[in-house]
């Protein structure tokens, strides 16, 4: 029991070992990124701006098409196409999915 303690232990302790991003430093880097604005303007009519990460790059033309149909049936304003490909671009180089 004492050694499956220590083994416990340890790997709770390695664990901590890696290397830590400050998300401070993270925050800034999204907010200096090309599309940042758009996607913050647009996507606050009906939400808190999301992560990136919340989905794989490959996903994002879905998620946004989604919710353009929503944006669509309300009295929310359309993105632009320019707007529109700002935010993919926005969301699709952030996501930490490769």
């Amino acid at each position: 029991m004492k050694k499956i303690m220590a083994l416990f232990g340890l790997t709770v302790w390695l664990a901590g070992c890696g290397e830590k991003v400050d998300p401070r430093i993270e925050q800034d880097k999204l907010r200096r990124s090309p599309g940042f604005s758009e996607a913050r303007r647009i996507c606050a009519q009906c939400h808190a701006l999301p992560s990136p990460n919340q989905h794989p790059p490959v996903a994002w033309p879905s998620v946004i098409g989604r919710m353009e149909n929503y944006i669509r049936g309300s009295n929310k304003k359309m993105p632009t196409q320019s707007e529109h490909d700002a935010l993919l671009g926005y969301f699709q180089t952030n996501s930490s999915w490769k």
